[in-house]
């Protein structure tokens, strides 16, 4: 009996999947470290994190999972924008100390004389 009522139910499960264009994101991409990042790792960083968030909006749009799923996932997204932005922002006012300290002349601490 039980087998009746699991295959109809796995069935039902494979054309719902099938209805979905997209997979579940599982793995998180690398966010670099904004102290230390060139220009070039933030924005591949930048298209593996929009990538990443708009498949897992899509994917929530699919509405394949159960509510503590999807509450998971949303929270997921949530603290890996939240992580993401902080670091764009600590990487613009790195670049933005950078670009002032060469307009004013400023040469880098070294813990040598500049002779």
């Amino acid at each position: 009996m039980k087998a009746m009522i699991a295959i109809p139910a796995l069935c039902l499960a494979m054309n719902a999947a099938a209805g979905c264009p997209v997979t579940h994101p599982r793995e998180q991409p690398v966010i670099p470290d904004a102290a230390v990042a060139s220009k070039q790792e933030m924005h591949r960083a930048q298209l593996a994190a929009e990538q990443y968030l708009l498949q897992g909006k899509a994917y929530l749009e699919c509405g394949l999972m159960n509510r503590r799923q999807y509450s998971q996932l949303l929270s997921q997204l949530e603290m890996f924008s939240e992580q993401y932005n902080n670091e764009v922002i600590e990487y613009q006012i790195r670049r933005q100390m950078v670009a002032e300290n060469d307009q004013a002349g400023v040469l880098p601490v070294t813990g040598r004389s500049a002779d």
